[in-house]
């Protein structure tokens, strides 16, 4: 069991690798296939384990790139993503 635990950690960090990998050699194709994913499968992005803090960079990174392609549809659309993770997640109160 703990062997198990092991690997799926490893593989989680080699998954993230190759998606920073995708990111930094390939922007453009990078955030289509993922606005795609997210647009047909929100529920992966709201409930998924990657941290607040990482999916939000994400997020502005992609607000970032369409606004400079002035895809402001798309910058609607993720805009509201961001909104639906802090419902889901909200900032603690202090």
């Amino acid at each position: 069991m703990e062997t198990f635990r092991h690997n799926n950690r490893r593989n989680k960090k080699d998954f993230y690798a190759a998606i920073e990998g995708l990111l930094v050699n390939n922007k453009s194709m990078f955030f289509t296939v993922l606005y795609n994913a997210m647009m047909e499968h929100p529920s992966y992005v709201l409930l998924s384990d990657m941290p607040k803090e990482r999916k939000f960079e994400i997020l502005e990174d992609m607000l970032e790139f369409y606004e400079q392609h002035e895809s402001y549809e798309k910058c609607a659309k993720l805009i509201k993503m961001k909104q639906s993770i802090n419902l889901i997640d909200p900032e603690p109160k202090k």
